[in-house]
């Protein structure tokens, strides 16, 4: 079970002979620096705000020697590493503020080690004092320069990699761990061999000249030290893995001050940089709710991914001046300090399962089940039962078995263990499958000897029927594709004639019809659409043929306007067209409705987001922030109305997001019953033409083209079937709404009152009254330019 534990900060202070006493103030608790901060001229003028922090840190070191730093620092985290704890210990800060001699210490003085060497020593100290454990140390050293990576011990006689910044890339394991691919991991059986590698490391290190340091390194360095333990008197399989990171940033500075050239200003340009995306990392992990966290925009803190926010122990040693002059960088080391103290990094311990020993484990628990088992058996007077895997001989009997109570010459089947009932039901699987690959097989050859017998396109007679009753126990032939009725013999099937054809109304879909949506459902389930098929198939069934009617002896010289025509049309021949036509037209307005009000619903969810946004906005302005109350973490109290508030705001969000994507689904169902409209009407119309032609021109008048000529010049064929007034004024309206959704209320409104208007006139209106009647006049006020 995990342990959300802060991360602590220590902040040492350089030893100065001019220590600012005015401006840093330490408290006798050991424990907080407060900096008073008047101001200096900056950028050409005098800051006159008065600036400053204060820090309650874990602890203050100043003047304090390397020992007390470890014992204050590092002590405690490097016994934790040793119980399976993950730890970190990372120094920050400004350039020449003493991280490195924190971190590393010098070669020249014994006394002088810093952390790294003094952990080492307690590592293996340890060691020496758990001689019932197996532990395993192994260490890495990784320095990032300008971005680069690169490995610090690939110098070595044996190493395989070269020092090249390409060979490294950062890569995660299946527990989610970051790591290093191809870093070389060395191991280390005493403290002098451990020590050996960190020194050779120092040696391939970036380190130069810099105004604030005689000795700067100008690159982040992590040496990693690997923890395994095993038990050695017990044979359980868990062991623990644990890492110790230990962390030299490299420092900040601000080259207006450093006025740094060439190649140290590009290093500061890169060092600024990976520490400022550092910051950001910490700031976000400070910050509640926060959904991401920037890890991958720098490879520190990429790397240092399990230290920031992951399961780890960390502690940062915040390096900083005590000198007037650097009183500002000083500052803003602190505070970075203080976003550190936020970050909350859960603590577990690790433990892992050794593969090879569980294996061996549940071998035992087996064997050991196996002999229960048998001793049961026993007791139980069953006999002999053997529970290991059935062999080839044993199923064969199992099946036979099968084959024997299937035919009925065996009542039951004895059951004896599991593993024979598991191979039971799969014999059944297997002879079933066989059983009906065997049916269909005769089926389909009988259907194959009918089908030769019988001769293709002969007409019902005395000979199909012989054919028929040599058959007459099958419904009909196999059509290839598994059980079922089949089809009709092809001798029991007539050949259509002409007429027969020219009447059908079901048959074969139409090409030219275009599928529905794929997102959207259709919207003539219920009878509108659905018959789209009754119409596509009145055209493909005759092929496009005009078949001969009979001639009217009486047929009029000249033809009837094409408007009388039609309506005749309507209601004789084309009557199923038609029909289908208005359904579709009826399921139409249906969708438009259905948007209509789904922009109505969108329109009213946005009023009301806007109303609570603006409650929430005022109750904030109401409350000063001296007033409102805060909490232990330092994070304001809301509150019941602005919980209240806030909780209906996130639900109207929700049901708003939820109709807008309705409304998009409603659009393309709108769309699509539209197109439907359209091809119903150009179906109509061209049945139309076909039937007028058979029905009223000679094949003289055809070719004379007394079609184009009977009406005046302009006159399209769309004009015989004018839109009227209501599906004109949806279809406009419909296109307002949406177009833009949070126009509906206003349309809406519009269009009520409009409704309104017109009934009042019509329930005025005298008597006897005569009012000019305008067909296919679009209302002027939804006129679209």
């Amino acid at each position: 079970m995990s342990v959300c534990k802060k991360v602590k900060v220590a902040v040492r202070i350089r030893p100065t002979s001019r220590f600012d006493s005015d401006a840093i103030q330490l408290d006798r608790d050991g424990k907080t620096i407060s900096i008073r901060y008047a101001g200096t001229v900056d950028r050409g003028y005098v800051n006159h705000q008065p600036q400053g922090v204060s820090l309650k840190a874990d602890c203050v070191l100043h003047n304090a020697s390397q020992d007390v730093v470890y014992s204050n620092c590092a002590e405690e985290i490097v016994n934790q590493t040793m119980e399976g704890f993950n730890g970190t210990i990372m120094a920050y800060g400004q350039t020449g503020a003493g991280k490195t001699f924190t971190m590393t210490g010098t070669t020249e003085n014994f006394k002088h080690r810093g952390v790294i060497p003094r952990a080492l020593t307690q590592v293996f100290r340890e060691i020496e004092q758990r001689p019932d454990q197996s532990i395993t140390i192994r260490v890495s050293y990784l320095e990032i320069y300008n971005e680069g990576m690169f490995d610090l011990l690939s110098t070595l006689p044996d190493s395989s990699e070269a020092l090249t910044p390409n060979s490294l890339t950062i890569a995660e394991s299946g527990s989610g761990a970051t790591m290093v691919k191809g870093l070389t991991v060395r191991l280390a059986h005493n403290e002098e061999e451990a020590l050996n590698l960190l020194f050779e490391g120092e040696t391939n290190r970036a380190i130069a000249t810099h105004s604030l340091n005689k000795n700067s390194s100008r690159s982040h360095c992590i040496f990693t030290v690997h923890i395994e333990s095993r038990s050695r008197t017990e044979t359980s399989a868990q062991y623990t893995v644990s890492k110790l990171n230990l962390v030299d940033l490299a420092g900040s500075e601000r080259l207006k001050k450093t006025n740094s050239e060439g190649a140290t200003q590009r290093e500061a340009m890169y060092i600024n940089k990976s520490l400022s995306f550092l910051e950001q990392v910490v700031v976000a992990l400070g910050e509640r709710n926060r959904d991401h966290i920037p890890y991958r925009q720098s490879k520190l803190t990429h790397v240092l991914r399990d230290s920031i926010g992951a399961n780890c122990n960390t502690l940062m040693i915040a390096n900083v001046w005590g000198e007037q002059e650097q009183i500002e960088e000083t500052m803003s080391t602190l505070r970075f300090a203080q976003r550190m103290m936020l970050v909350k990094n859960p603590l577990e311990k690790n433990v892992q399962q050794d593969p090879s020993l569980l294996i061996m484990q549940y071998e035992r628990e087996i064997k050991m089940l196996k002999q229960e088992l048998a001793m049961h058996d026993t007791l139980s007077s069953r006999g002999h039962v053997s529970y290991e895997p059935l062999t080839e001989a044993e199923k064969y009997e199992i099946h036979q078995q099968v084959r024997h109570y299937l035919d009925g010459s065996l009542t039951e089947i004895p059951v004896v263990n599991l593993r024979q009932i598991y191979e039971t039901f799969s014999q059944f699987k297997s002879v079933v499958s066989s059983l009906e690959k065997d049916v269909e097989g005769r089926l389909k050859n009988r259907a194959a000897e009918s089908g030769a017998e019988s001769k293709p396109g002969s007409a019902v007679g005395p000979k199909s029927a012989g054919s028929l009753g040599e058959h007459a126990g099958y419904v009909g032939d196999i059509d290839g594709q598994g059980f079922g009725v089949g089809v009709a013999p092809t001798s029991a099937k007539a050949v259509p004639g002409s007429v027969v054809a020219a009447r059908k109304i079901k048959g074969r879909k139409s090409k030219d019809f275009s599928q529905p949506p794929t997102k959207a459902t259709s919207p003539g389930a219920d009878g509108g659409i659905a018959n789209q098929m009754q119409v596509e198939t009145i055209a493909e069934e005759t092929n496009g043929q005009v078949f001969p009617v009979e001639a009217d002896p009486h047929r009029p010289s000249t033809p009837p306007p094409k408007s009388e025509a039609f309506e005749e049309f309507k209601r004789e021949r084309g009557s199923e067209i038609n029909r289908i036509l208005n359904e579709n037209k009826s399921a139409l307005k249906e969708k438009q409705k259905a948007a209509r009000d789904l922009a109505s619903s969108i329109n009213a969810s946005k009023k009301q987001i806007d109303e609570t946004r603006l409650f929430i906005e005022q109750k904030k302005r109401e409350i000063s922030d001296d007033d409102r109350l805060v909490g232990e973490d330092g994070e304001s109290v809301i509150t019941e109305e602005e919980f209240t508030a806030l909780s209906k705001l996130r639900q109207l969000k929700a049901h708003y997001r939820q109709d807008l994507e309705e409304l998009r689904v409603v659009k393309s169902e709108v769309q699509y019953c539209q197109r439907l409209v359209d091809q119903c009407r150009q179906r109509l119309l061209a049945e139309f033409e076909k039937w007028y032609a058979n029905c009223y021109l000679t094949s003289e008048q055809q070719t004379m083209g007394l079609t184009r000529s009977h009406f005046p010049s302009g006159t399209s064929l769309t004009s015989i079937i004018p839109e009227d007034e209501a599906d004109k004024f949806d279809r406009l309206h419909t296109e307002k709404v949406l177009g833009n959704p949070e126009a509906a209320a206003f349309y809406n409104a519009k269009l009520r009152t409009e409704r309104r208007a017109f009934a009042s006139s019509t329930q005025k209106k005298k008597a006897g009254t005569v009012t000019q009647t305008v067909r296919n006049k679009p209302p002027s006020t939804l006129a679209v330019a």
